[in-house]
Order: structure tokens, then C-alpha cells, then sequence
């Protein structure tokens, strides 16, 4: 998808393994890249790593090794290395495969010779068997279009498929099945809501080969913008944008929330600053004017948000760093309130009305389920995170976790 949560024309490409770093594998199948590398007397170092353009719906990479020895080795989508000592051989075939939407996508295989006591670096360029079309629409928190219902219709050579619509959280998605490649395609998207009233549509063609085996169509609003991208490589981007009646308008509540923060920031460390990221989870842009954030609905001590407007989809981030270099909108405050480290309350207002307020740290008689935070005294401090697709369950503790500062990114803890 193209996601996250993010604007971004999304992905589509000919993938390239390419073999530069190190994998580790001896006569265990399932080799560990988090396990370092053991040199063994008479054995060769094969060095490789993934270097792919990002896929969506991806499953899993799979290495297969033949020569004195075979191996079958399988990584999940998080690990793009392995490191591989071998005995020595006239013909080691390493084979590469790629699975993505259920099925095998793309396969590469090269052959090399090892030597005892070498070193080697190998690239494995994948080649696209089939392809697939996936679409990721965002509908807004709580669908206030009223979708329920949608179809995705491809047309080939004189065949028709139909893929009915998917909701997923504030989003709604299209998943093909696998395509023919070397084929050009018309494709037509419709949503309706629940009287069968046509609230989206949308008709494009292209084509399907292996330059470009997964188009990926990213709709960032239904409302202000539709951006149609196909990335046939990672420095080429096709995009056409089709015009609609842009609705600026006021936040209200469940528009603009808090998706994450971070209040114990490490002063001896340069990189680290406290800030509190708001995500537009709306299908308009927001004008956000006369807002304000807080350790409560009292304006005194709060901390003013500039004036600015902020598209669906988008982030805002404001922290005490005179400059951030972030995904999102970025603003400096010298205001930031002096929250809690171990407990205490974030709200958000604008103009008098509170849009967000989350209390975070210790259980009490009033608060069972507490948002956590991370430890100020931790050699890894960390964030408070939100599961956007929790967002309105957002005021309990299990619908967050803590991990690493990401401002800008609306991801929780890594997913």
C-alpha cells in the first residue's frame, strides 16, 4: 500500500535483488541475519544483500542453494540479508523467488564457482512471471462519505474481471488476482454508498509487463485531490491528477487527533527533542486556526499551533527542535508545555472546542487503562504510538504502544 498513512505516489516496479552485503548460512536451513557471520576453515564467504523496490501485499523472500551442499533459506519481509559461508565448488546455484499477494511474483538464479577462503559479492536480478493491481483508497475516520459498498473492473483482450471492494479501517482497498504480463488493461473503479448512489469513480488504462509487473494506483482524498502514479523505477514517476472541489473547512471532532509523543527527550542527545505528532484522518483540509495543545483544557501554558492548513492524510508535527527534518508538516514551538515524564493529560482544542484529550502513564480510580510511555531513566527512550486503525478506541491504553520516535511517519512501533 502505500502505507501508510502517508501521501506518497506509491510503488510499482521490475524488482532487482541485488547481492551486496552479508548472509550466514552453514548446514542450519534457516539462517538468522541477526546472527553474525563465523568463519570456517575451508569454507567461502558468499556476501549478499536486498536491494528491491518495495512491493505491496509482499509475503516472504526465498533463497535456494545447490551445489556440495543444498539449503532452502526463508525471509520474512523485515530482513533483507543473509550471510552464507559454503564449501568450496565448481557450481553453487543460488536461486531467488519473490512472493507477493499470495503468489510467486518474481525469480532470478545466477552461478558461480566458490573457492576456499574467498570472498564473494553476487546480484540477483528478479524477473517478473505474473503481475497484480492493488489500490489503497482512504475513506476517512468513521466513513463520513457513507461508502459501503465498491468494484474494481479489469478489462483485457476481450476478458473482464471484477474485484469486489475491501474495507480496511479508514481506508478501503482492491486487490487483483495475478495478471498476464506484456497485456494492456482498462481498469474502473466505483464506490456507492447505501442507497447505490455513485460517491467515486474513477477509469484509467495500462499495461502490464515486466518492467512494471505491479502498477500501484495511491488515491490520496476523494474530496481535494486524486493522484493516479505508476513508478515503472525509483526515478520514474507517471502522474496524473484529476481536479475535484477541494473543502477546506474547520476541524471537528474525530477530524484531527494525536497519533503519537514524545515528552522524555534526552538533553545530552543532539537528535532527540519532545514533540507531539496530530494526523488529519478527515477527507477535507483542515484549516487549523486558534489551536492549541495542552496538559489541559486550560489555555494558560498551552501551546499554539500556527496557523496553517493541513490536507487529508497528512502529518503534523510540532516539537521544541529549532529544525526537524521529518516526513510531515514540521513546526517549532518555544512553547511546549512541560508534560508529565511518568503521567498525565494531552489535549487538543481549537477555537474553545477539545477535539483530543488522552491521559497517559499511571493507572488510577479514574483512568483503569492508561495510554503507556516510555521510562526517561532508559537508555532507549522511546514514543507513545497510536494504531490508527484504533483510532477510535483511542483513549485506551491497549490501542498504543512505545517504540522508537518516529514523528512525521503514522506507524505503531514499527508495523
Amino acid at each position: 500500500m502505500c502505507p501508510k498513512y502517508k501521501k506518497h505516489a506509491c510503488l510499482c516496479a521490475a524488482t532487482i535483488l541485488a547481492a551486496l552485503s552479508l548472509w550466514n548460512c552453514g548446514n542450519d536451513t534457516h539462517a538468522d541475519a541477526t546472527t553474525p557471520s563465523i568463519s570456517v576453515t575451508g569454507t567461502a564467504n558468499v556476501a549478499l544483500s536486498l536491494d528491491y523496490t518495495e512491493t505491496p501485499l509482499l509475503d516472504s523472500l526465498v533463497l535456494d542453494c545447490y551445489g556440495t551442499d543444498t539449503l532452502h533459506l526463508v525471509h520474512s519481509i523485515e530482513k533483507k540479508s543473509f550471510n552464507l559461508d559454503l564449501f568450496p565448488g565448481d557450481e553453487w546455484v543460488f536461486n531467488a523467488k519473490l512472493y507477493a499477494n499470495g503468489a510467486l511474483m518474481q525469480e532470478g538464479e545466477v552461478t558461480t564457482s566458490l573457492e576456499a577462503g574467498s570472498a564473494v559479492n553476487l546480484q540477483i536480478p528478479l524477473h517478473a512471471l505474473v503481475g497484480f493491481v492493488y489500490v489503497k483508497i482512504p475513506i476517512g475516520f468513521g466513513n463520513p462519505a457513507g461508502i459501503t459498498k465498491g468494484d474494481m473492473t479489469l478489462t483485457s483482450n476481450g476478458e473482464t474481471f471484477t474485484y469486489p471492494m475491501v474495507f480496511d479501517s479508514e481506508y478501503v482497498t482492491f486487490t487483483s488476482d495475478d495478471l498476464k504480463l506484456d497485456r494492456e488493461y482498462h481498469i474502473s473503479i466505483t464506490m456507492q454508498d447505501e442507497s447505490g448512489k455513485t460517491i467515486f469513480s474513477m477509469e484509467d488504462n495500462f499495461t502490464l509487463d515486466e518492467s512494471s509487473p505491479i502498477p500501484n494506483f495511491q488515491i490520496e482524498s476523494l474530496r481535494s485531490k486524486i493522484a493516479l502514479a505508476i513508478e515503472v523505477a525509483k526515478d520514474v514517476n507517471l502522474q496524473v491528477s484529476l481536479k475535484l472541489p477541494a473543502m477546506k473547512r474547520a476541524p471537528a471532532a474525530n477530524d484531527i487527533i494525536v497519533s503519537e509523543f514524545f515528552f522524555i527527550s534526552n538533553t545530552k542527545d543532539s537528535s532527540q527533542y519532545n514533540f507531539v505528532e496530530f494526523y488529519n484522518g478527515s477527507t477535507d483540509t483542515l484549516v487549523l486556526d486558534k489551536c492549541l495543545f495542552g496538559k489541559t483544557s486550560n489555555v494558560s501554558g498551552a501551546a499554539e499551533i500556527e496557523t496553517l492548513e493541513l490536507p487529508p492524510n497528512e502529518v503534523l508535527v510540532v516539537g521544541d527542535h529549532e529544525t526537524a527534518d521529518i516526513a510531515g508538516i514540521y513546526k517549532y514551538t518555544e512553547t511546549m508545555p512541560t508534560f508529565g515524564k511518568s503521567s498525565g493529560t494531552l489535549v487538543l482544542q481549537c477555537n474553545g472546542t477539545v477535539l483530543d484529550s488522552l491521559y497517559y502513564g499511571k493507572a488510577d480510580s479514574l483512568h483503569v487503562n492508561p495510554l503507556p510511555i516510555g521510562s526517561s531513566s532508559a537508555a532507549v527512550r522511546k514514543s507513545t504510538q497510536l494504531n490508527v486503525g484504533l483510532w477510535n478506541k483511542r483513549t485506551e491504553g491497549d490501542s498504543w504502544c512505545t517504540g522508537t520516535p518516529t514523528p512525521g511517519i503514522v506507524t505503531a512501533c514499527g508495523n
